[in-house]
């Protein structure tokens, strides 16, 4: 079990100092364009490292028919999407907004040196944006579409009753990276700005967050980002007509994304955490009738309360008091 641990650790660790961002010759922005809506006024900026790789490149996933009419999902590094939706939600203390935002990437590659745990194809990562009831960012939650990697970033906006217990302003440790604990708005005009989001080579892992004037953007190489319903997963064009769904609709993947298996968290992690299917990237649904359940806790007997699925328990149960 030592042994195991200590190989864990090997493959999972890296450097906790402050994130280094691209350099010049190698920055690379996905943006969505401009406009009126609240999705549109508060996506975040996905800035990429090295660009040069496929695999790094959000991307738009697809279905295609080979001869013998099998099906076979793909994600296309060659145009970018970001799918995004507006959820509502009420706790006792007030009424918010969710604008949840999921891209996707072709895969997180399989080699040895270095050696990913979560080797497999279709991966996604979702950013949240809760928004009080005024539409000024409260809160950012970023996560893997496995449910894994869960970070939070609180804002100005946030109530101070609403930290968890013993909150730390600075940076945060948060599975090996390095991230802010806190990012200050500008009070008197909260849309005139965005937040920059960081993603690790390969990995697609968050490495930073941070907020930068709208008039000030770096000088990034931009890449557009269609915007289109999260509901159109469920519903992606075949090249003989008709369409299939991203996820599975039968059998016990039901909910999962088609070809999102991950032998080596399988190998390594599923029995210990008792999930066959650990690892591998789902749908995440509007209530806990929808879908397959979206815990964010390893822990077996925190999963129902850690599914991202009921919003709200999902908060308390990592202590924010929304």
């Amino acid at each position: 079990m030592m042994l195991l641990s200590a190989l864990l650790l090997i493959i999972l660790a890296s450097c906790t100092t402050l994130p280094k961002h691209p350099q010049e010759d190698n920055r690379v922005a996905f943006t969505v364009r401009g406009g009126e809506t609240l999705l549109s006024r508060h996506a975040p900026v996905f800035v990429i490292e090295n660009p040069g790789a496929s695999h790094n490149l959000i991307g738009t996933p697809g279905a295609t028919l080979t001869p013998g009419d099998k099906e076979t999902i793909y994600t296309d590094p060659s145009r970018a999407t970001v799918y995004a939706e507006e959820r509502p939600f009420t706790t006792p203390k007030g009424s918010y907004t969710n604008l949840i935002y999921r891209v996707h990437f072709e895969n997180i590659p399989g080699g040895f040196m270095p050696y990913y745990l979560g080797k497999g194809k279709n991966v996604g990562l979702l950013v949240v944006v809760t928004l009080n009831s005024g539409h000024e960012p409260m809160l950012y939650t970023t996560v893997h579409t496995c449910g894994c990697y869960l970070a939070f970033v609180p804002t100005s906006y946030l109530p101070e009753d609403s930290f968890p217990d013993g909150w730390k302003r600075g940076r945060q440790a948060v599975h090996s990276e390095n991230l802010p604990g806190y990012l200050t708005h500008n009070a008197s005009s909260p849309n005139q700005g965005k937040t920059m989001v960081l993603l690790r080579n390969d990995t697609h892992r968050v490495k930073d967050i941070w907020r930068v004037d709208t008039d000030s953007l770096p000088d990034y190489r931009r890449i557009h980002a269609e915007v289109l319903p999260l509901s159109s997963l469920e519903s992606l064009p075949l090249e003989r007509g008709g369409t299939t769904s991203f996820y599975e609709t039968s059998g016990p993947r039901t909910g999962y994304v088609k070809g999102s298996q991950k032998s080596r968290e399988r190998l390594f992690m599923s029995w210990w955490a008792f999930d066959w299917r650990i690892g591998e990237d789902k749908k995440l649904g509007v209530t806990k009738e929808d879908g397959v359940q979206f815990y964010t806790s390893l822990k077996p007997w925190a999963r129902d309360a850690s599914d991202m699925r009921d919003f709200p328990a999902f908060l308390r149960h990592w202590g924010w008091n929304l």
